[in-house]
């Protein structure tokens, strides 16, 4: 099932096409995903690091910072870690894998575990979830999208042959106006509001705002 995002960035990849008859759609939306689908394996075979590149990157910026905290074990499992003067933060570390809820959402170690991982000679891409690697990345496009074959190519199941005398479903008189091509929000949605970076209101952009800005503070004599 998509969610609000995906649901919105795929309506607008897909923008013109839906304002194409069904069948062009539909056949657009395919040659789109077939091309995808070929970039993305081509491109996952050519990798050849355990972590896909954007992970790959983000993990050695972590690790450059990691490298600069200082570790300190408090048990078998427990770890105190922390950078220059500040508090220190507990990293709770079992059998290798991190319990913090950093991991639990971004599925990848926060600075002080990898420190951890570090100070205990562990592997940092081994915190990292499975699904940032590589092989998951080539897995999520093993598959191939072939193109359409003509109709008369088709093979047709006989279940499927006995409902095409099915006709479409009545449909109704257009109402006035304009079709519709803006989704509609979902409950509990809401847009939100422009900001102007230039006097901090909203409800407007630096490029239209007006506010007249005092170029010095005024300062008055005693």
């Amino acid at each position: 099932m998509m969610t609000s995002n995906n649901a919105e960035s795929f309506n607008t990849l897909f923008k013109k096409d839906r304002e194409l008859p069904i069948l062009a759609m539909l056949e657009n939306i395919r040659e789109k995903l077939q091309q995808w689908f070929h970039d993305h394996r081509e491109e996952s075979q050519s990798c050849i690091s355990v972590l896909t590149p954007a992970q790959k990157d983000k993990l050695f910026k972590t690790l450059q910072v990691a490298r600069k905290v200082y570790v300190e074990p408090l048990d078998q499992f427990r770890f105190s870690a922390r950078c220059g003067c500040n508090f220190g933060y507990i990293v709770y570390l079992n059998d290798n894998t991190c319990m913090n809820r950093w991991f639990q959402f971004e599925s990848f170690s926060c600075t002080y575990a990898m420190a951890v991982t570090l100070y205990r000679g562990i592997p940092p891409h081994t915190l990292c979830s499975a699904y940032y690697t590589t092989g998951s990345w080539r897995a999520a496009y093993t598959e191939t999208i072939f193109s359409v074959p003509n109709e008369a190519e088709w093979e047709v199941p006989d279940h499927i042959l006995s409902l095409n005398n099915l006709l479409p479903p009545p449909v109704g008189p257009r109402t006035p106006g304009r079709t519709r091509t803006s989704r509609l929000p979902s409950t509990g949605e809401f847009s939100r509001p422009h900001k102007c970076s230039r006097c901090g209101t909203i409800r407007h952009t630096r490029r239209f705002c007006t506010t007249q800005i005092p170029l010095h503070d005024n300062i008055t004599d005693v």
